[in-house]
């Protein structure tokens, strides 16, 4: 293993030891806003990703000069869920309903409902 599969490896294993620090819920929970008697706390969904690979060429185990190579990629995403409010009058939560996934889930749905009047017109014509 040359040296810069070491650091490709170590770095990538020091990622994902760094993702279960991050995964908290002072993650999702947003700093709270006070006014008044109020307080209003934003809650989000917080989702993480990580990879990496590494390797080197199967030649012979004296050769140190051996070819080798890695790398790794990760994201992240965020996504506002609800908001919860708090008064003197009780706790509520206000769910933050996300329209664009509403709208693409519909179309999917119509998109599909075609399909399948189409396929069965065409079977009732058919015979």
């Amino acid at each position: 293993m040359t040296a810069d599969s070491r650091v490709v490896r170590d770095e990538g294993m020091d990622e994902l030891a760094a993702i279960s620090g991050r995964a908290t819920a002072a993650a999702c929970f947003g700093e709270p806003s006070v006014m008044g008697d109020h307080v209003v706390i934003p809650a989000a969904e917080v989702t993480y990703g990580y990879g990496f690979g590494y390797g080197h060429d199967a030649g012979p185990a004296e050769d140190e000069a051996r070819a080798g190579g890695g790398g790794g990629g990760g994201g992240s995403r965020v996504r506002a869920v609800a908001v919860i409010h708090a008064s003197p009058d009780g706790v509520e939560v206000h769910p933050i309903r996300d329209e664009t996934a509403m709208t693409i889930a519909g179309l999917a749905f119509a998109a599909a409902a075609v399909v399948i009047v189409a396929r069965t017109i065409r079977k009732l014509v058919r015979g």
